[in-house]
């Protein structure tokens, strides 16, 4: 049975609710599959340490991870882990350095510039679009901590030689919201994280 570690984030910047919590929380594990949930931190260095903790503990096959894309009106698939921590602050008002001047520094000094998800992204872009869910490949995490996880996953991958796939997906904001931003039903982006583990399940070059 394949192991897959599947997670999401808690609410940041103001939100109530993140989306990729409240979908992740919603998701069943598909046929032949322990799925393991696990929720994030908005927060440099501690998401890093809670994501590690949690593939050491549960010695996923794959890694599944998911955020919010706020102004998306799409299921975004991301392609590309940039090595870069953005001069952004997280939930507890720090900089990726650990203090409140404005910075930006690399997520690892030495490690390549960009990692390229090795989950067979097009495959699952595909198997959305058959189900009539918009669905994009995006080639920019950002520089927050949703590619801060990103590259750390696929980084330490690459370093251990280990044959884990691992990449992220980002979901909008869910329908709950009452600003005109673009949205998308909870149970629409629920099915599509269904949809992606049913293809990992496939075969996602493991």
């Amino acid at each position: 049975m394949k192991k897959i570690l599947i997670t999401c984030f808690e609410p940041f910047g103001g939100e109530k609710i993140n989306p990729s919590e409240e979908a992740v929380g919603k998701v069943s594990a598909p046929r032949g599959c322990e799925l393991k949930k696990l929720r994030l931190p908005v927060r440099w260095g501690e998401a890093q340490k809670s994501l590690f903790d949690a593939i050491d503990a549960f010695l996923p096959d794959a890694v599944l991870m998911t955020g919010q894309a706020g102004g998306s009106s799409a299921i975004r698939i991301e392609r590309v882990a940039m090595n870069l921590c953005g001069a952004i602050k997280d939930e507890n008002g720090l900089y990726a350095t650990g203090g409140t001047e404005e910075a930006e520094l690399p997520i690892r000094e030495g490690a390549p510039a960009a990692y390229f998800s090795t989950l067979d992204c097009k495959k699952i872009q595909n198997a959305l679009k058959a189900e009539d869910i918009p669905a994009v490949l995006s080639y920019s995490a950002g520089t927050y901590i949703c590619n801060y996880i990103m590259f750390s996953a696929l980084d330490r991958f690459a370093c251990e030689n280990r044959k884990i796939s691992a990449g992220f997906i980002h979901l909008p904001y869910a329908n709950c919201r009452k600003d005109g931003a673009p949205s998308m039903e909870l149970d629409v982006m629920t099915r599509a994280l269904e949809i992606a583990l049913a293809q990992i399940i496939l075969g996602e070059k493991l």
